[in-house]
């Protein structure tokens, strides 16, 4: 009998197969770039061993160069860049060697970080959208990062023809340059970022080497891949497919902080203009088995996650829910003429305004019906609102009026469901824990996240006290007694408060079912009741906390 492990990955298998696909059609035959990339593959067939976040970041302090590799498309790619940056900046001095900047514009890189030209005029100036037509969200992070703490930046790109010889050139060229910064700068680590194929040994680091041996100046390198799709299917077979830091050998390692699907969705998105690249949203999740279409839609999220958790779907309704995207320009117009929802429009708008996704169920004549509001086409967000769709059908919907103690736990409780059945889709996708929820405050405390949502601080301190008074009492008194005046804030706070909560509820959850030390029968159960009674949120959230509060995080990066 197939199990709720197995389940998993085979959608996964299927997903990414049928992305693959999309993929290869969408590009022209090109012989240069496949051979490149072989020549990349033949260095990822295996592994050593698992390994930790803490051994990666001990080699990568005992380095003198290193290089990692980036999927443009992906942000979780860019955002391990800021994640390491943060762990080893106090430990080393370093120098950032980027890919995105091409070196002839080394001195408008120069004046953005000594704050002698604004984001705006710096972007113009290096002609970004041309040059690098990614995300500058994604890279924006990590350059305020290095403004903070005087890293500096260099630019190792160059503009070159196609084929494999423009590609060879631009190794050749980036190593000139690297070796330039190791000798001009002994001393600090050198670490480059540059395209996941170009930092195969036999690539850009084989360039370097050769100039390092005719300047006799051996240096302790590493390279550091990110979410190679054959070794994460090895960890499958093997049943280690949490394993978030593999090491290849001793001088490199390859970190999976994503699934494959997923990944090659990132560029299926950026292809389409979309979120994940520099372009707005295209509508990709909306369609359904259209010619064109790319990826997993939401209705077919919906009928996965019904039949992994073993709850029938009634028929036609999938016809009841209708999707809709930033460019809507009318949503909040079209939402105010349904009847029943006029008090809820603050809430839609502010939702709307932060870029946040939404589920909204509402009645009419004939049927009970859904509506699905998306900013961007980031899968976890679908995924989250399909989970919460599939939520919404399976219970009986309540016109309870309840209060701000029990709105507030049934929020939480629908957020852990949400997240729950997103981990179906991104396995890999994280929640805080009450490490990284203190790591956060002290980083805020430094000035070394760029944090523009004041209210983050004072939730992320709620959230502590909250999981601590878990710890000490099941009395729901003391609970309302401590947060009474969250609870009854008419603000964002206690949903953003509760969510959180949620996610990390949600998280904890997964593992604990997929590792059989919680029964799936109970999370059908869940989703099937409304928990709308006094109390019955609260006592379900605090006995699923208490159920797993050995159920430790996992994928640390």
């Amino acid at each position: 009998m197939e199990t709720f492990r197995d389940q998993l990955i085979r959608f996964q298998k299927t997903n990414y197969l049928r992305n693959l696909q999309h993929v290869r059609a969408s590009l022209s035959y090109n012989p240069s770039l496949i051979q490149y990339e072989n020549e990349y593959l033949r260095c990822l067939k295996n592994y050593d061993e698992i390994s930790s976040k803490g051994e990666l970041l001990k080699k990568i302090l005992g380095a003198d160069l290193v290089y990692q590799g980036d999927y443009h498309t992906l942000r979780q790619s860019q955002r391990l860049i800021l994640r390491i940056l943060r762990d080893i900046h106090e430990k080393r001095e370093i120098i950032l060697l980027m890919e995105m900047f091409h070196a002839v514009d080394q001195k408008h890189v120069d004046d953005f970080l000594g704050d002698k030209v604004s984001e705006h005029d710096f972007i113009r100036k290096i002609d970004y959208g041309r040059k690098w037509p990614f995300s500058w969200q994604s890279w924006s992070a990590i350059l305020y990062f290095c403004k903070v703490h005087r890293i500096p930046v260099v630019g190792i790109n160059s503009q070159t023809d196609e084929g494999i010889r423009s590609l060879r050139n631009r190794d050749k060229f980036a190593a000139k340059i690297i070796v330039k910064t190791i000798l001009k700068h002994p001393g600090r680590l050198a670490y480059v970022i540059d395209g996941d194929f170009h930092i195969s040994p036999n690539h850009l680091p084989k360039e370097v080497d050769h100039l390092l041996k005719l300047l006799d100046h051996p240096v302790r390198q590493l390279i550091i891949y990110q979410n190679a799709e054959n070794l994460y299917w090895k960890l499958c077979k093997r049943g280690h497919e949490e394993a978030d830091v593999l090491k290849i050998n001793d001088t490199s390692y390859c970190v999976m902080n994503t699934m494959p699907a997923n990944k090659i969705q990132s560029y299926l998105n950026w292809i389409e203009f979309s979120e994940e690249a520099y372009y707005p949203v295209n509508r990709e999740w909306e369609t359904e088995g259209q010619e064109g279409d790319h990826g997993i839609t939401i209705q077919e999220m919906i009928t996965t996650i019904a039949a992994i958790l073993g709850l029938p779907m009634p028929p036609g309704v999938l016809e009841t829910l209708s999707i809709h995207y930033a460019n809507d320009y009318h949503l909040v117009d079209q939402i105010q003429s349904i009847k029943g929802i006029s008090g809820h429009i603050r809430l839609i708008r502010e939702k709307i305004k932060k870029g946040e996704a939404f589920l909204l169920e509402y009645e009419t004549p004939e049927t009970p019906r859904y509506l699905i509001y998306l900013p961007s086409s980031n899968i976890n967000m679908a995924a989250e609102e399909a989970s919460h769709f599939v939520h919404a059908v399976s219970r009986s919907r309540s016109t309870k009026n309840i209060g701000p103690f029990d709105r507030f736990y049934k929020n939480t409780m629908t957020e852990c469901l949400g997240f729950f059945g997103n981990k179906f889709i991104n396995e890999k996708r994280k929640s805080h824990s009450e490490h990284s929820i203190r790591t956060l405050l002290g980083q805020i405390k430094r000035a070394e996240y760029r944090e523009r949502d004041p209210l983050i601080p004072q939730i992320a301190k709620y959230i502590l006290q909250h999981l601590y008074l878990e710890r000490q009492t099941e009395d729901p008194s003391i609970f309302y007694k401590k947060f009474q005046a969250v609870y009854e804030k008419r603000s964002f706070i206690p949903i953003i408060f509760s969510t959180q909560l949620g996610y990390i509820l949600g998280n904890k959850l997964y593992y604990a079912v997929k590792k059989g030390r919680f029964p799936l029968s109970a999370i059908r159960d869940y989703f099937q009741r409304p928990l709308d009674d006094k109390r019955e949120a609260f006592l379900t959230y605090l006995h699923i906390s208490k159920e797993l509060k050995e159920e430790k995080a996992v994928n640390q990066y």
